[in-house]
């Protein structure tokens, strides 16, 4: 690794929703799976998975992450309608998002993306998060994003 930091990082295959440490972490991250794990409207296995990170990071240990949000009411038409797990994943709202963290310390999180998710390529992605950014992300409100991110602190 460029950094050299390799011996450092482990990786593991952990069920979330029972993750067997406690205590033990400085950093735990994940990416897009809070959805899946909800799925069936299974909301209380949402929250377990935020109850074992917690239980999980030692004190003043960092959870970052990225989650896609329930989003317009026009993404969730087009989830639906175009992408095979969509009327199974269970995508959360902003409100959601602030229940699962309020046991931490302290979070900070942040909301982006209208059009970005419409890009069938990376070149169209990177256009249209662009606009996104320029002008969509000022004026749409959060609950109408797609993308929540951020870090909280135990």
């Amino acid at each position: 690794m460029k950094h050299h930091v390799s011996a450092f990082v482990k990786y593991q295959d952990i069920d979330a929703t029972n993750i067997p440490y406690t205590n033990h972490f400085d950093i735990i991250v994940f990416k897009s799976i809070i959805g899946g794990i909800g799925r069936g409207n299974n909301f209380e296995a949402q929250k377990k998975v935020f109850k074992e990170i917690y239980k999980a990071l030692k004190p003043g240990g960092k959870l970052l992450f990225a989650e896609n949000l329930l989003a317009s009411p026009f993404h969730q038409w087009l989830r639906k309608r175009f992408v095979n797990w969509g009327s199974s994943w269970r995508y959360l709202s902003i409100a959601e998002m602030n229940e699962l963290l309020m046991d931490f310390s302290k979070f900070n999180y942040f909301s982006t993306g209208v059009l970005g998710t419409f890009g069938r390529n990376e070149n169209q992605r990177s256009i249209l998060s662009y606009a996104d950014r320029l002008m969509l992300n000022r004026i749409c409100p959060d609950n109408w994003k797609y993308i929540c991110y951020g870090i909280a602190e135990k």
